[in-house]
């Protein structure tokens, strides 16, 4: 008579399968979750099926630009250190969801596993109809470190997902970093958010109105080097490290992407590059001239690209990231009543040796891409 086997050696066997075909190269391999729910499979992304990967994408709830097809395109072409490892996750033959996650090597010999990079959101998604636990994929993605010689594995999750999936995570040795950004929901009104806006900004608007400055969004090469230029020193003023300009290129080229300038006597003075994914606008890369803050462009871009959300039938605008001891950041982006939205990364380190030296390199290697910049 056949034995039913226990469900945990049905795990094993499956984390074993599944490595199997990780250590391959595949990236694919069955898994069964539990008893109660079908056996799923993961299969990479490839030339063949890449185009489908917005299209299950966008089906799952809250996804923004930065699990889409075109942003992995942009960065493994404007990062040579990053690999982009994509998977579909199947079940009963029906894709029905998406882990997007790129392998960074900043140096020879050491990788890092991260979903995604930078701290942008990453992990799990899954179509509305989708239903999974994600314990086996993700001892599976460990088992893949520990072979492959990944110094360290890092989720960063949506805050939706920080609530689903964050105490699996550190209750299985993942440590948690928490972040948070600034969202708002539009509800396609532009008049109500308008009302909704601290008076100040309503009088920056309007000073910047009546001082002649005027907000486009532009695809013009010339306009793009002006504001690259102007980023450049917005950031190495504020102590960042810049994005290429290869990248914002391509996430123009791809239409992912628009750059939004603000002109005073045909000078552009400030602008902002956004995304626009799914249901999302998100705010990005922001640069200004100081000479001109006293015009308020950057109000007047702001509510620029607030307004065209509601017109273009977005729900939300993500104003992005901040670091927290930024209070005068945070609260510039809560005077448009965005709210404050927390989400986390959880990073397990896999060779400690391995991620110290990353540490101590990490400095001095982003001193010298800015200077290159």
């Amino acid at each position: 008579m056949h034995q039913r086997r226990p469900h945990s050696e049905i795990r094993r066997q499956c984390r074993v399968s599944l490595f199997c075909r990780l250590h391959q190269g595949t990236l694919c391999g069955v898994v069964r979750i539990t008893a109660n729910l079908p056996m799923y499979t993961v299969e990479p992304l490839t030339p063949q099926n890449q185009d489908e990967w917005d299209v299950v994408i966008q089906q799952c709830p809250n996804t923004t630009a930065f699990q889409s097809l075109a942003w992995r395109d942009a960065l493994a072409t404007a990062f040579k250190q990053l690999t982009p490892v994509y998977l579909f996750i199947k079940q009963q033959d029906a894709v029905i969801g998406g882990l997007p996650a790129f392998v960074f090597q900043p140096i020879p010999g050491i990788r890092l596993w991260h979903s995604m990079p930078w701290n942008l959101f990453g992990g799990i998604h899954l179509i509305a109809s989708g239903q999974l636990e994600p314990e086996t994929l993700i001892t599976s993605v460990e088992t893949a470190a520990a072979e492959k010689g990944w110094c360290e594995i890092r989720w960063t999750l949506i805050p939706e997902h920080t609530a689903t999936y964050g105490t699996l995570l550190t209750d299985t040795g993942y440590e948690r970093t928490d972040h948070f950004t600034h969202l708002l929901k539009t509800d396609g009104n532009v008049d109500a958010l308008w009302h909704a806006y601290n008076k100040r900004v309503r009088g920056a608007v309007r000073k910047a109105e009546k001082s002649g400055v005027a907000v486009t969004d532009t695809d013009s090469k010339a306009a793009l080097s002006t504001f690259y230029d102007m980023y450049l020193m917005t950031v190495k003023r504020l102590g960042g490290t810049p994005k290429p300009r290869t990248l914002m290129q391509t996430l123009l080229q791809r239409k992912i992407a628009k750059l939004a300038i603000a002109t005073y006597r045909d000078t552009i003075i400030a602008g902002l590059l956004y995304l626009r994914f799914n249901r999302t606008v998100t705010l990005w890369c922001e640069a200004s001239v100081p000479a001109f803050l006293k015009y308020r462009p950057n109000n007047a871009i702001f509510h620029y690209i607030i307004t065209q959300s509601c017109r273009e039938g977005y729900e939300w605008v993500d104003f992005g990231a901040s670091p927290p001891e930024n209070t005068g950041l945070i609260a510039h982006k809560e005077q448009y009543r965005a709210t404050q939205t927390d989400f986390a990364s959880y990073t397990k380190v896999i060779s400690p040796l391995k991620r110290n030296l990353w540490t101590r390199s990490e400095g001095a290697l982003r001193q010298i891409y800015t200077w290159m910049q």
